[in-house]
Formats: C-alpha cells, sequence, structure tokens
C-alpha cells in the first residue's frame, strides 16, 4: 500500500473513531500510536490529514443568490437545524432569483425561489398531461 493512501487509511479511522467516542479521545490517540508501531514516523502526517477530513466534513457551502450584510441569521438558522456543520462558505450565485442553496458532503438543500419556481412548472406540466 502506497505511504499516502495508508496515512489516508489511518486518518479517517482516526477521525471516525473521534467522532463516535469524543470522550475517548486519549485512549484513541495512544490506540493509534501503539497500532502505528515503527510507522509512526507518520504521525504528524495522519494527524494533519484528519483534521482535513474534520474540516471538510464539518463545512457547507451556501450558494445565496445575493451579496448581505446580515449572514449570522442564516449561519443560525442553518446551524439549528443541521448542528453538526462548524462551517460555512458563501458563494453567490447569479443563477438563484433569490433565497440559497446549502451543499455539504452528503446533503444538498434547495432553499430558492429558482427551485421553487422549478417544482410549480413541474406540477402544472404534470397536471396538463393527464387531461
Amino acid at each position: 500500500m502506497k505511504i499516502e493512501k495508508e496515512i489516508s487509511f489511518w486518518a479517517k479511522a482516526f477521525y471516525e473513531s473521534l467522532e463516535e467516542n469524543p470522550s475517548k479521545s486519549e485512549e484513541i490517540f495512544s490506540n493509534l500510536k501503539s497500532s502505528l508501531g515503527k510507522k509512526s514516523i507518520y504521525l504528524d502526517n495522519i494527524l494533519k490529514k484528519a483534521e482535513l477530513i474534520r474540516k471538510k466534513e464539518k463545512t457547507a457551502k451556501v450558494f445565496i443568490s445575493h451579496d448581505f450584510e446580515n449572514k449570522e441569521d442564516l449561519k443560525d438558522k442553518i446551524q439549528e437545524k443541521f448542528p453538526e456543520i462548524d462551517n460555512l462558505e458563501y458563494e453567490v450565485d447569479q443563477n438563484l432569483l433569490a433565497g440559497f442553496r446549502l451543499k455539504t458532503k452528503d446533503l444538498l438543500v434547495k432553499a430558492s425561489f429558482k427551485d421553487l419556481l422549478f417544482k410549480l412548472k413541474n406540477k402544472i406540466n404534470g397536471y396538463s398531461r393527464t387531461i
């Protein structure tokens, strides 16, 4: 196994173990060190990679229709619904008429006026075909 793949494997296992049992972080770290044995020279790289994984897992991208000053209200509402999200990255999407889209690693929330219009159009087209 290539070293980079092995580092990624260890980092993912370490991250997932910490997510499942955050109160046992010292024990998990100790187990990691002892499991690595002679490969403990890669410990710093494993920890850095685990931090990158954590950041990626806990970050969401918010596509907004226009830039606005009070993003804290939106952030609070998103984190209320999705407490696992630590970090939000904002990007203005000129294709959105109003509202936003929230994208995480596993999830896409469409809360824009454009998406609402598409749903409405599809419902109208569905009704016209049945006549």
